[in-house]
């Protein structure tokens, strides 16, 4: 009996350390380079404002809205490209489409939260609030509201999305001076309050998004 108990200990162990092995040579989970790494990382992180509503006490909504600059949607379509395995053919066919919907006007993927789910309609017609862009000078609606695939990808892309959020692609006809280098805002505007994203403002700090839990 000592015997055999102490081959099937041996047998146990053994078993063990094999496992271990092919664990230790698995792949890691998050996608490579990670939603925090690189280039667009950064890009991302300087293109994103957040911002809550507040009603006294009463958290009313929450907006955080990432501006798709020519450089944040090159650099996202790059990174989507490295985590898909994209042939060289493929990824230049995607930046020339970045281009053509870079020209319909400015665009932002806008991750938004409300106390009350009824209250979350940005994409309806009508919705109790109005998206308008800014630069002080010339101003503009949103044309198009639109929900966006919370999927695994936009999060892996924009990983402050939070649980309770809901994803947007806002885009506005520009007609005014390019946004690039100059303070602009985003506004989300209703009857429960206003939230305001400032973008590119001299002097103030930019809030990095958090990743969401």
């Amino acid at each position: 009996m000592t015997r055999r108990a102490l081959l099937l200990a041996l047998l146990s162990l053994a078993g063990c350390g094999a496992i271990q092995g092919v664990k230790s040579r698995l792949p890691p989970r998050e996608p490579q380079p990670g939603p925090e790494a690189g280039q667009f990382a950064d890009l991302r992180d300087d293109a994103t404002r957040q911002a809550k509503l507040y009603d006294g006490f009463l958290h009313r909504a929450s907006a955080t809205a990432t501006w798709l600059s020519p450089e944040v949607r090159q650099a996202a379509t790059k990174r989507l490209a490295e985590w898909q395995g994209w042939s060289d053919s493929d990824l230049a066919s995607a930046l020339a489409a970045d281009q053509a919907e870079a020209a319909k006007g400015e665009e932002f993927v806008l991750a938004f939260y409300a106390a009350e789910r009824r209250n979350n309609d940005l994409d309806a017609r009508p919705s109790i609030w109005r998206i308008e862009l800014g630069d002080g000078i010339d101003q503009a609606s949103a044309e198009s509201v639109t929900m966006a695939d919370d999927d695994a990808t936009m999060r892996a892309l924009f990983p402050y999305v939070g649980p309770f959020d809901l994803v947007y692609r806002v885009r506005v006809p520009w007609k005014g001076a390019p946004l690039t280098g100059r303070p602009f805002q985003l506004r989300v505007s209703g009857a429960l309050g206003r939230l305001d994203l400032r973008f590119n403002e001299p002097g103030s700090p930019v809030e990095r998004p958090h990743m969401a839990p």
